[in-house]
């Protein structure tokens, strides 16, 4: 089986992921053989904890395509953020600044953990009504939005698309997390499974065990369109 990352943070020198060169390539060799075809790096932006880190995304990823190129010519990088929301941010993304993904109009957007969820409607109304396609990144670790599956629900229907972390399934961000990931995964709310990788020990790429949990308990269909195919839908604009 393949799989499609769409949330991963390997590029080096742009964030709290990869730190080196070698870092970021060893990163990229973990996902390769866990089985990732298609991986879209999404460093976080947001100026006012990670500088202007544009330019050295750009950078990292140019010499990160040179590695996959010559090392896995079957593999498929592209680059997009992970925008930290902050007031008026629309327009870091209306000035190419923070990237959606693949050039779309998805943008993969995060919150604070503790963030309200009227203040994470409200943000996400804002993206929607300036054209975006937001991308919730780990759901089920925002706390105010623990078991209030009726939120993900009506987000989903405004046209919001939500994206879990491999590792909240097997309780890396506590129990909590992991309960509500999978009271998310069971209502089939995913629209995505992505590694939120930022090393190699404490928070390592990989999306084949998630893939057999969710395959097991939930149907291969299920299994195959939040870890492969729904991202491919959304990188190749179907």
């Amino acid at each position: 089986m393949q799989f499609a990352d769409i949330h991963i943070h390997a590029l080096y020198n742009c964030d709290d992921g990869a730190k080196s060169i070698e870092e970021m390539h060893r990163m990229i060799d973990a996902a390769y053989v866990d089985g990732a075809r298609y991986i879209c790096l999404t460093p976080h932006y947001n100026p006012g904890y990670f500088g202007h880190n544009s330019d050295k995304s750009k950078k990292a990823f140019e010499l990160l395509l040179g590695y996959t190129k010559e090392k896995y010519p079957d593999l498929q990088i592209i680059l997009g953020n992970e925008l930290r929301y902050n007031q008026g941010c629309e327009e870091w993304l209306t000035q190419g600044r923070c990237r959606c993904i693949n050039n779309s109009k998805y943008v993969l957007v995060d919150f604070f953990e503790g963030e309200k969820k009227k203040n994470i409607s409200d943000s996400l109304d804002k993206l929607l009504n300036f054209g975006y396609i937001p991308i919730l990144a780990h759901a089920e670790r925002y706390r105010d939005l623990r078991g209030v599956i009726s939120f993900l629900k009506e987000q989903r229907d405004n046209g919001v698309l939500i994206q879990v972390d491999t590792r909240s399934i097997f309780g890396d961000f506590g129990l909590r997390a992991r309960l509500v990931c999978k009271k998310i995964l069971k209502n089939y709310l995913v629209d995505f499974v992505s590694s939120d990788a930022h090393d190699l020990k404490t928070r390592p790429p990989g999306i084949n065990e998630a893939y057999k949990y969710i395959q097991k308990k939930y149907g291969t269909a299920y299994a195959q369109s939040i870890c492969y195919k729904n991202a491919l839908h959304m990188i190749f604009g179907r």
